[in-house]
């Protein structure tokens, strides 16, 4: 499962990329504005998060149209087009959209994707990804994780590369089990994924190399 980090804040999405866990980053103009980010200053936060290492960084559109999404998406690509993913929310406008930035050779990532159906057409206009909101799909009272994998079922029988892109995560352990249910990426905020690690187990265990590390190099007693 390829791992991403959804934030805008710069020190957590810098440690994130140095951590050696993460592939890339997305962000949204929600998690922009709460990091008090303009939509001027996104050029350069984005230099700033590919020169940080990240092999993908996910950018969305600010307009609701089509013609807008275009213009706003080229802005994007522009700033690397190998690198930059335009996520395109997954309304009839945006779709007509995705569909015209893929026959120009642009990454799209459909986000917003609540229905099956939705899913289908990210696979039929050709976008990367197709982004799902886990807690926000629980929020609504939908059963998220049954969601997830019915998606999953139906892009592998149509033989799809369109990867789900599971956001919205509240839980480290839903990280799991979207990957039990073949989901292919995840992005997460930065406490859910300084808990990844976590193990009580591991760390009783390290504590216990450590004790004999010092023990065997003549730094304590047996």
């Amino acid at each position: 499962m390829k791992l991403m980090i959804d934030s805008a804040v710069r020190d957590d999405v810098r440690a994130a990329l140095g951590s050696g866990i993460v592939a890339g980053a997305t962000t949204n103009p929600t998690l922009l504005r709460r990091a008090g980010v303009r939509a001027a200053e996104v050029p350069t936060l984005a230099r700033q998060i590919l020169d940080w290492g990240a092999g993908e960084l996910h950018l969305q559109v600010y307009a609701a149209d089509t013609a807008g999404m275009l213009a706003d998406a080229a802005a994007l690509i522009a700033l690397d087009s190998a690198r930059v993913l335009v996520k395109i929310p997954a309304t009839p406008d945006g779709f007509r959209a995705a569909a015209q930035l893929v026959n120009q050779g642009a990454r799209v990532t459909l986000t917003a994707v609540y229905t099956l159906r939705q899913a289908l057409l990210a696979h039929s206009v050709g976008a990367s990804y197709a982004a799902i909101y886990l807690g926000r799909m629980r929020d609504a009272g939908i059963d998220a994780m049954a969601l997830a994998g019915q998606m999953q079922t139906l892009l592998n029988a149509q033989s799809s590369r369109v990867c789900i892109l599971a956001a919205s995560i509240r839980d480290p352990d839903e990280v799991t089990e979207l990957a039990l249910a073949g989901i292919g990426s995840a992005t997460l905020p930065a406490a859910i994924l300084a808990r990844l690690p976590e193990s009580e187990a591991t760390a009783k265990a390290a504590a216990t190399f450590g004790d004999d590390a010092r023990a065997i190099h003549g730094d304590g007693a047996e």
